[in-house]
């Protein structure tokens, strides 16, 4: 019963984890998209 518990406590861990590491790879990629968009809105704007 013990071993049980304690596997679920680490798939619980695991699970938070691994949807807050999709959230960050998310975000990061937002954010170099923005980057992008900018450096666009820059060199559009400057001629």
């Amino acid at each position: 019963m013990d071993i049980l518990i304690l596997v679920l406590i680490f798939m619980g861990i695991f699970a938070l984890y691994d949807a807050i590491r999709k959230v960050n790879n998310n975000i990061t990629e937002q954010t170099e998209e923005l980057k992008k968009l900018r450096e666009d809105l820059r060199k559009n704007l400057g001629r």
